[in-house]
């Protein structure tokens, strides 16, 4: 199975998808996200984060739109090697960390902040969410500027001084994206 990349440099190519109970994000919605943040802020110089990355669409996608870097968080071991294999592929370097999501600190990222963030869980798992962008938040992952996003099939509820949010449906997927400015 493949995935194509929706815009940027790399517009058109096709990533692999693993053979797994992992769910790739539509193109539709990876369109939406990348088209919601970029009318938000400017991200040319900004690092990105995926969380539960899956085949890397997400990273790849921001890396095609001109972010200078991207980090793909994901335990699975099949989907990590591809996600290397894809941005061999791309000619893309992409850093990949082999971990749960739910266990990310800032020690994993070696002093990058992130512009915006994406979280893409299993949607089971969507009562664990918040905790999560706490964590994301409070360990300053998140620059001083920055979007977080979350794909689930559920509206999102979290609130914190300082963070707006925002959501938009597509179908049965939800996007929660969750800004630190006014």
């Amino acid at each position: 199975m493949f995935v194509k990349i929706t815009s940027g440099i790399h517009k058109g190519r096709r990533i692999k998808v693993p053979k797994t109970d992992l769910r790739p994000t539509a193109e539709k919605v990876r369109s939406a996200f990348f088209d919601t943040i970029f009318s938000m802020i400017t991200f040319e110089t900004g690092s990105f984060l995926d969380l539960f990355s899956g085949s890397g669409a997400m990273s790849f996608e921001a890396l095609s739109r001109g972010f200078k870097s991207a980090f793909a968080v994901e335990k699975n071991p099949s989907a990590v090697s591809l996600l290397k294999e894809n941005g061999k592929l791309l000619g893309e370097n992409i850093v990949v960390l082999q971990k749960d999501a739910f266990a990310v600190n800032k020690d994993d990222f070696k002093e990058t902040s992130f512009k915006s963030i994406y979280i893409d869980p299993p949607y089971k798992l969507f009562d664990k969410i918040p905790q999560l962008i706490d964590t994301i938040v409070d360990d300053e992952i998140s620059d001083g500027t920055c979007v977080i996003g979350v794909e689930s099939g559920e509206e999102i509820n979290w609130s914190k001084p300082g963070w707006s949010r925002k959501s938009k449906q597509y179908g049965g997927t939800f996007l929660t994206f969750f800004f630190n400015w006014e």
